[in-house]
């Protein structure tokens, strides 16, 4: 069943082509799932953390550079999950920083399945420096001030599906749509934020008693935004080494071309609780020409009261 589930998910996404993006995605997004779905949060059944930092385009001034700090943890005897996330992001003059609260409950729908219902508050921070950026008339009144911020709140939503070797996602970001202004004149006119929309989903089938393989697929879209749809496929060593790679299709807005790339992942259990991780984002359109990739390094642990060890392996 979870087969078939899965493999419909994979045909709908090769039909559908590539969807959209408009926050910064992660490479490595089924090692931070919460990052994506609200609804993954407490889902381990122990205190867990991710910390990830993406360095894209290198080589190329101005590349965005992004950072993103998640917690999140199941309370004792409860079917609540709670999650912490802060999440920082620069492109050039443009900075993101937002901090958020997530919410997660999971009820059980079958033999080892639940299903969770998740929701995440969160405050962000826009902010332009003016300096970084040349201008040909220095009095321009939308330029006046070295600097513009706006604080705006929002919103995520999310439904999660789960057992040990499989999952599927849907979640929405961006609730509120909140408008925010950088500009300084007094007829600037407002940006908001796009409702984007997650689809994911995953499966662990094993192949010998030490080896598992574990493809998964993540499609995106939000308005007026290039879309982008991916699969990704890792093989699992013992429990402890996962090699892998994927591939990526970023649809342009005039849908007159893609933006192609090819990933390739590495995590690496180094103690029961603690995970390493790297991928590398290999461009394969003329853009690849002006830039060396994208780097992406992860670092999680997983922590249950006083012991470091989990009671059976997690895979997503």
């Amino acid at each position: 069943m979870k087969i078939k589930i899965f493999s419909t998910i994979l045909i709908g996404m090769l039909s559908l082509g590539a969807f959209a993006q408009q926050d910064a995605g992660f490479s490595m997004y089924f090692f931070n799932p919460v990052y994506v779905n609200p609804g993954y949060a407490g889902s381990r059944g122990l205190l867990s953390g991710t910390m990830v930092h993406r360095s894209q385009w290198i080589d190329m001034p101005g590349a965005p550079v992004t950072q993103s700090l998640s917690l999140h943890s199941a309370l004792p005897n409860t079917n609540v999950g709670l999650g912490l996330q802060v999440y920082n992001d620069n492109a050039g003059p443009l900075k993101n920083t937002g901090i958020s609260l997530t919410y997660a409950y999971h009820l059980p729908v079958g033999e080892k399945s639940k299903l969770s219902f998740g929701l995440t508050g969160m405050m962000n921070n826009i902010r332009v420096g003016w300096n970084a950026i040349n201008i040909d008339q220095d009095n321009d009144m939308a330029f006046i001030s070295n600097a513009a911020s706006s604080w705006v709140p929002d919103a995520s939503l999310g439904l999660y599906y789960y057992k040990e070797r499989f999952y599927a996602g849907l979640s929405v970001n961006h609730l509120l749509q909140s408008r925010f202004n950088l500009a300084t004149a007094p007829d600037a006119n407002y940006a908001k934020f796009y409702r984007q929309y997650y689809l994911t989903s995953g499966i662990v089938i094993p192949l010998t008693h030490d080896l598992d393989f574990r493809p998964s697929i993540l499609l995106k879209y939000v308005n007026a935004a290039p879309a982008v749809g991916e699969i990704e496929a890792s093989f699992i060593l013992f429990q402890k080494l996962f090699l892998g790679g994927g591939y990526r299709v970023n649809k342009r807005i005039n849908m007159t071309g893609t933006d192609n790339m090819l990933v390739g992942i590495i995590e690496v259990e180094i103690t029961n609780f603690l995970r390493l991780g790297y991928s590398y984002d290999y461009y394969l359109n003329r853009n690849g020409s002006y830039n060396s990739g994208t780097h992406e390094f992860m670092l999680g642990f997983d922590i249950s009261g006083f012991k470091t060890k989990m009671s059976s392996p997690r895979f997503f």
